[in-house]
């Protein structure tokens, strides 16, 4: 009983000590004259999200329709103050143009708390720099077309993965199915490894590894929210965002890798042979982050470590799978309820496959602008991140003399931009139309965010789009999709999540043989 009335108490006081910060926050915006919404008591104005009842993509997105006008506006996560930019023009000055001021992903003090948040995607500053400078040419366009070989072999275990699934139960989870694929191939490509992820038995390590990473669960999603809107308080009670056992099994996979290659690079010239390469050199050499600012040349030298090469090996494996797998399952769930944008990728499929004689090459990246265009139709419906964070990391000015300090947080509302209908007319429905070579010129600039933005654009882009666009092909070659039954057409997206997912159900569709697809089976050499 004491127990209890102590943590109570602790529990009241913690309350009335959040209580009273926040009053104090809550005076930031009308001091500067900035407009805000009136925030409610320790839950500022993303109580929706914070509270897991609604998507933060669309909880945001109505908080900008509230001031239309403006180019950004005021508002509180949790406690702390947000500045929400609302125009494409402010964005481009945050995201490109005075990238500098803006380069922190968000509470940039805290990523070296855990091993798996010392990656690439929450590093900011000189380490940010030095890190992208050294692993952007694993993603050239050259890179990925020597590798594609073995993508192309991924495609093959697709197909009779698709043939042996069909067999059971022609309705399949397409989310399930797409990361089936992608964790295939991103652990081909980039460690070396046969996943055996799209093979027949049910417990695969590697799947393991890919739900404990993406864990979609109340408990996941309040640590999120804690982490993100009290970072200080979340790490002080000695709390972590992921288990420890992602950190020790990526570990292990590494070290397995390494010793297997003699602890030299490989001619495979792969994400391990990069990894080796820097292990062995000590230290990492790039440009410092001011440069772009002080106009010098100065260069910063990066000490490598285990943690920061399991920290880069789980960010390939989890961003490499999971993002694509998204898209993928997205895209069937559009055509299946769009059959006649369906018709016309399916066409264009066929034809390709023919051209080819059932060889499938490098060039399916850019020879169906169709099928591309659908993709990025979907990118739009279903953008990974339904907001894009930022953090000031130095003062900064607003052309109309708004200063911001350094440590703000800036939100980017990318799903309010992607269904905004100023920029895309009738955004609620699906039409690939708009994304034909000949209609990408009437889009806005930074109105579109499918990777992002500036020098934080997804490192992994290229070798995105080629895992999906092979994927697509190889699966409507050969099937028809259709919704699977009591597949609602209108979904809820889940609040608790880290990349945007449905609720509580998942993307049932009906996998329905084509005519004549035998005749479109890939040549295998």
């Amino acid at each position: 009983m004491a127990a209890l009335l102590l943590f109570v108490s602790l529990l009241t006081v913690l309350i009335s000590l959040l209580y009273y910060i926040s009053q104090r926050k809550f005076g930031y915006w009308e001091k500067r004259n900035v407009p805000y919404v009136k925030p409610l008591p320790l839950l500022g104005n993303y109580a929706k999200y914070m509270l897991q009842k609604q998507y933060p993509g669309q909880m945001l997105q109505e908080l900008c329709k509230r001031f239309p006008d403006r180019s950004y506006f005021g508002a509180f996560f949790g406690t702390e103050p947000v500045l929400v930019v609302n125009s494409p023009e402010v964005v481009k000055d945050v995201f490109t143009k005075d990238f500098y001021y803006f380069n922190g992903r968000e509470i940039s003090d805290h990523v070296e708390n855990e091993i798996i948040t010392r990656n690439l995607f929450f590093a900011s500053g000189d380490k940010w720099k030095v890190v992208r400078q050294n692993l952007t040419a694993l993603f050239s366009s050259s890179k990925m077309k020597k590798m594609f070989y073995l993508l192309e072999k991924c495609n093959h275990s697709l197909e009779d993965m698709l043939t042996y699934e069909t067999s059971k139960n022609n309705v399949i989870e397409a989310r399930d199915l797409g990361a089936r694929y992608t964790m295939d191939c991103i652990c081909s490509c980039a460690f070396g490894v046969d996943s055996m992820v799209m093979g027949k038995e049910t417990n695969n390590v590697f799947k393991t590894m890919a739900e404990q990473i993406f864990e979609a669960s109340n408990t996941r999603g309040l640590k999120m929210i804690l982490r993100a809107a009290w970072p200080s308080l979340f790490y002080g009670m000695k709390m972590q965002l992921f288990p420890s056992t992602i950190d020790e099994f990526f570990s292990k996979l590494l070290k397995g890798v390494f010793e297997s290659r003699n602890h030299k690079p490989s001619p495979r010239n792969d994400f391990v042979d990069l990894v080796l390469t820097f292990k062995n050199e000590e230290n990492l050499i790039g440009d410092s982050i001011s440069n772009s600012k002080t106009g010098k040349d100065t260069k910063i030298k990066l000490k490598v470590d285990d943690d920061l090469l399991v920290a880069q090996c789980i960010l390939f494996f989890a961003a490499g799978f999971e993002t694509s797998a998204t898209t993928i399952s997205f895209t069937l769930f559009e055509l299946a309820k769009n059959p006649a944008v369906q018709e016309k990728v399916i066409a264009e499929i066929d034809e390709y496959v023919a051209r080819q004689k059932n060889k499938l090459e490098y060039e399916c990246v850019n020879d169906l602008p169709y099928l591309d265009a659908a993709v990025y139709e979907t990118l739009r419906m279903y953008p990974i991140f339904g907001i894009l964070t930022r953090e000031v990391m130095d003062d900064y000015q607003f052309a109309d003399g708004v200063k911001v300090e350094k440590g703000l947080r800036v939100h980017i509302p990318v799903y309010h931009f992607h269904f905004n209908p100023d920029y895309f007319r009738d955004p609620e429905e699906y039409k690939p139309e708009r994304f034909l070579p000949e209609n990408k010129k009437d889009l806005k600039p930074y109105t579109f965010f499918p990777y992002g933005e500036g020098p934080r654009i997804c490192i992994g882009s290229r070798f995105a789009k080629m895992q999906v666009m092979a994927g697509l092909i190889t699966i409507l070659k050969e099937y028809r999709v259709e919704l699977g039954e009591d597949m609602p057409k209108s979904l809820n997206l889940d609040a608790r999540t880290i990349l945007i997912a449905p609720r509580e159900q998942g993307l049932n569709i009906k996998f329905i043989r084509r005519e004549g697809s035998e005749q479109r089976k890939w040549v295998r050499t």
